[in-house]
């Protein structure tokens, strides 16, 4: 990898907590990064639980690709499995979805704060420049 647009060339400097938190937080992105993905979450929204074939029900794809992008809302920690004899219940992580909540808002603050404060590009992110 070359040194062009390296952190210290870019002034994108991060503490080791800031990357940790700014990589849990793609990570949510990432999941929640499809429209169908969004819906199986709006249609959990409205209930305790459902199996697949409910979900399927409510959406105009195949079961196979619903049960795809259940395990990666399940992989991210956004989804519950509850086994009950064959069949699997899932239901919306509210504490996680919560926490992806309010680290997505402390993102868009800190961002505002840095436009707001008139940071120069070489002051690491979250530095509060008087």
């Amino acid at each position: 990898m070359s040194g062009a647009g390296s952190p210290s060339e870019t002034g994108c400097v991060a503490s080791r907590e800031e990357m940790s938190s700014c990589e849990e937080l793609a990570a949510i992105f990432r999941a929640l990064g499809h429209p169908a993905r969004l819906a199986i979450i709006r249609q959990l929204a409205r209930q305790t639980d459902a199996c697949c074939g409910e979900i399927v029900s409510h959406l105009p794809l195949a079961q196979s690709t619903v049960s795809q992008h259940l395990q990666v809302l399940k992989d991210a920690g956004l989804l519950s499995c509850d086994t009950r004899g064959r069949n699997c219940h899932y239901l919306l992580n509210r504490d996680k979805l919560r926490q992806a909540e309010q680290s997505s808002n402390e993102f868009w603050s800190r961002l505002n704060a840095v436009e707001s404060a008139g940071l120069q590009a070489d002051e690491p992110f979250g530095s509060n420049r008087k």
